[in-house]
């Protein structure tokens, strides 16, 4: 399987190997993998080399690593649409998976002045800052920040708390029906705090998505920044003509 050739590393092949074998129904979720010595061995490659492929198949999803036990076939993917506009917690539950909130902290303070901007208002004005990580089946997959004007819900941190949805308390408590929103992504790499939280790797490719999101009446009641595991999250669309 390994050729010796100067277009494609060493590393490369045996990363695409065993995405074969898995596409190819030859490795399923929960099958053990060689280790890195063995697979240095079979394939006559170096441990680096095989440590390497190994790394790049753990960082894109297809592999996880527990320790003392071994390298596992994980390939589990979530997917959420990236059109359809509804709460986290309602787009989990549509697919059959079982959604958590971690609430991670709630404070009310002066926004920057980007994100005044984002929200239309002045930077004088005090906004509600909620950081949660979102969870799909026990699997951390997000963190969210998001950004309210607090004129619009004062006394929300009340209300706040583990598996609690935001959306249900500004409709239920402050009548805010959430009814339209913006959505800009890119990629981005995790920071150390980030990298802790989703139990990734430091510097992990991650989507990145920063949403505007209005009400019934036009207006600007959220501004989020989501950062989300690219190794198990698709994001995919539905679009009829």
């Amino acid at each position: 399987m390994i050729k010796d050739s100067k277009d494609v590393p060493f590393y490369k092949q045996l990363k695409s190997y065993f995405i074969e074998q898995i596409e190819n129904g030859d490795l399923t979720s929960g099958d053990k993998i060689p280790s890195e010595r063995e697979l240095a061995e079979i394939f006559n490659i170096s441990r680096m080399t095989a440590r390497h492929a190994v790394s790049l198949l753990e960082r894109e999803g297809f592999v996880e690593r527990i320790v003392g036990s071994g390298t596992f076939i994980s390939n589990k993917r979530f997917e959420i649409d990236f059109i359809t506009f509804d709460s986290f917690t309602n787009s989990l539950l549509n697919k059959g998976l079982t959604p958590t909130t971690k609430m991670l902290s709630v404070n009310k303070q002066k926004p920057k002045a980007l994100i005044a901007k984002a929200l239309g208002i002045s930077s004088d004005e005090d906004i509600i800052f909620i950081k949660r990580l979102r969870l799909a089946d026990g699997i951390p997959i997000s963190v969210q920040s998001s950004h309210i004007p607090y004129k619009y819900c004062q006394g929300i941190e009340e209300f706040l708390e583990d598996n609690v949805s935001l959306y249900n308390i500004l409709e239920q408590h402050y009548d805010i029906k959430l009814v339209k929103t913006q959505q800009y992504m890119r990629v981005l790499l995790t920071n150390e705090e980030e990298s802790k939280l989703l139990r990734i790797g430091n510097e992990s490719p991650c989507i990145f998505l920063e949403e505007t999101t209005s009400d019934s009446l036009g207006r600007i009641v959220d501004f989020s920044k989501i950062t989300t595991r690219s190794d198990i999250i698709n994001y995919y669309s539905e679009i009829k003509r």
